[in-house]
């Protein structure tokens, strides 16, 4: 009897309960048997029964790795003509989708005020100009030369596009259609690494649907748009050893933009420890630690009204000087180093807002190590914004991330057979599980942030105040010198002379300025308040009130513009 009710008790257990449901029986046995570490005839010691799902708590990830794989099964039984679609062309519907989406998002913000000064209407004014030819002074970052703030000549790859529509918008679409395009190369990644249809659609969605990739999109324009395809695309070519490729795109990732270029030089270390290619990654990190010395010591200054980086003053706090003195001082107080990669506590915030989507599985990735320098700037940096969850900062992570995890899962398995080894899972089913779990969980990160913006109905319509806005915008002339608030400044900035509004007006021919939308730079609505009371008092501009907050300043005709008063 003791074995029969053995057998019968290990298959309930095994089966987790089906053969209980199947034959109906019940069963009662002394509660002694299961405290005591009751022992089968053939002497092995029986599973503790006070598990109280009747299984074993380590098998716990195996079956489940099952139960998703005998999903999936299911599905391609009862819809073969979807899935076969899927596969044959769902890496087409996901990039026209997300890049319908990504264009909606960019074009609804700027049509509803919502887009920004800095950086789209740097940038814009920047593009303009190159597309005439020109290099004038930029007028929104108050520059003599672009180039001698960031130094990213790749925006001289957007100048054509102006000739084709002359028009802010036109930056905003093509930046949605190159981080759409990015899908193709993770695509191909994952083909080459996993072979599965899944595992490449799955990739593919990881990037597009990434808080960081959506986060770029939401912050208007930046040439760092350009930053994770090539990364994803360099990778493709190394593991497809077409090294003269890689050697192409390299100069493209290394004029982006100056700290770029450490990037690059971390894939040089790259290809060196996990690759082995010798010549190749000593070639890419010499290559790019000069031209990021001649950059940053040598060009930047030159072209700089001050003369030195301006971006060196957010390390300053660490021994004084640059990146390179910073880089010691954290070498010789480790201590301190250490602290500061975590403190203040939004750091911390943002490394799981990175790691947590993928359960930690890049850092057990080689490639995961290309993003340390870009990190650890940011981290470093005195400069809060570098901190935050915000802005263009996060998307070079959703390849590198997704590259690291499909590197990992190999040591994961292997990881898996030394512990499961009764309970063998087969490589396939859980890369299956992985990026299915991995897909999902990028949905309520990317809805906890600006994502959630598409779920206002006041985003997709103009409402009395947007509208008298752009009655405003209308009584400025195309060739006039403009101060404008920071939402306003993309909707005027294709002109030589458009000024950001900080309180001081530049002696522009026009003031256009709403107290209720966002006041950077000023700290509150209430010292943007304040500061049009004043203008209001200025005896050089006549005010045109288009109602809905929109005020137009007009500077009068006796005070020109060369030889008016001084500047307030």
């Amino acid at each position: 009897m003791n074995a029969r009710v053995t057998g019968w008790v290990e298959r309930v257990v095994l089966t987790g309960g089906r053969d209980l449901k199947e034959n109906k029986q019940e069963i009662t046995l002394p509660p002694e048997n299961f405290k005591s570490g009751y022992r089968s005839p053939d002497g092995k010691s029986w599973r503790n029964i006070e598990v109280k799902s009747g299984e074993r708590g380590d098998e716990f990830i195996p079956r489940v790795i099952d139960s998703l794989w005998r999903v999936r099964e299911r599905f391609l039984r009862r819809c073969p003509w979807l899935s076969k679609f899927i596969y044959a062309y769902g890496i087409y519907c996901f990039i026209a989708l997300f890049f319908l989406l990504y264009c909606a998002i960019s074009l609804l913000k700027h049509m509803n005020f919502q887009s920004h000064g800095w950086d789209l209407g740097i940038f814009d004014q920047a593009v303009y100009q190159y597309s005439k030819l020109e290099m004038g002074f930029n007028t929104v970052r108050l520059v003599p030369v672009l180039l001698g703030d960031h130094f990213h000549p790749s925006l001289f790859l957007f100048a054509p596009l102006f000739w084709l529509w002359n028009d802010v918008r036109m930056l905003l679409i093509v930046q949605a259609f190159i981080t759409a395009l990015g899908a193709i190369p993770i695509y191909l990644i994952a083909k080459e690494k996993m072979n599965s249809k899944f595992a490449m659609l799955a990739c593919a969605f990881i990037y597009l649907f990434f808080w960081g990739t959506m986060e770029m999109v939401f912050f208007d324009f930046h040439p760092h748009v350009l930053y994770p395809p090539l990364v994803a695309l360099i990778y493709y070519f190394i593991i497809k050893e077409r090294m003269n490729a890689y050697f192409i795109c390299l100069p493209i990732l290394l004029i982006i933009q100056e700290q770029v270029v450490l990037t690059a030089a971390m894939i040089g270390v790259y290809l060196i420890i996990f690759k082995k290619k010798w010549f190749e990654g000593i070639t890419t990190v010499v290559i790019s630690c000069t031209w990021f010395y001649v950059v940053s010591q040598k060009i930047i200054p030159a072209l700089a009204a001050t003369g030195v980086y301006f971006y060196n003053k957010y390390y300053k706090y660490l021994g004084g000087g640059d990146l390179i003195e910073a880089a010691k001082y954290l070498v010789l107080h480790p201590a301190t180093a250490l602290k500061l990669l975590f403190w203040p506590y939004h750091k911390i915030k943002l490394i799981l807002a990175l790691l947590v989507p993928f359960l930690f599985l890049p850092l057990f990735g080689g490639f995961a190590i290309i993003v340390l320098p870009d990190l650890l700037q940011r981290l470093y940096s005195s400069h809060f914004p570098h901190w935050e969850l915000l802005r263009h900062y996060n998307a070079i992570y959703a390849p590198v991330l997704i590259i690291a995890t499909l590197e990992a899962l190999p040591r994961v398995h292997e990881w898996m057979a030394k512990r499961w080894g009764d309970r063998k899972v087969e490589f396939r089913k859980l890369a299956f599980a992985v990026l299915l779990v991995l897909a999902l969980l990028q949905v309520p990160f990317t809805f906890a942030r600006s994502f959630k913006t598409l779920l206002d109905p006041g985003f997709y319509y103009l409402d009395s105040r947007e509208r008298a806005g752009y009655q405003a915008l209308k009584s400025i002339p195309g060739d006039a010198s403009v101060c404008a608030q920071d939402i306003v400044v993309p909707h005027l900035s294709h002109r030589e002379l458009i000024y950001q509004y900080d309180g001081n007006t530049y002696n522009a021919e026009y003031v256009i300025l709403n107290k209720y939308y966002n006041c950077y730079p000023f700290l509150g609505n209430k010292e943007l308040a304040l500061s049009i009371m004043e203008l209001y008092r200025d005896p050089r501009y006549e005010l045109d009130d288009f109602g809905e907050g929109w005020l137009v300043f007009k500077l009068k005709h006796q005070y020109d513009i060369d030889d008016g008063k001084e500047l307030r």
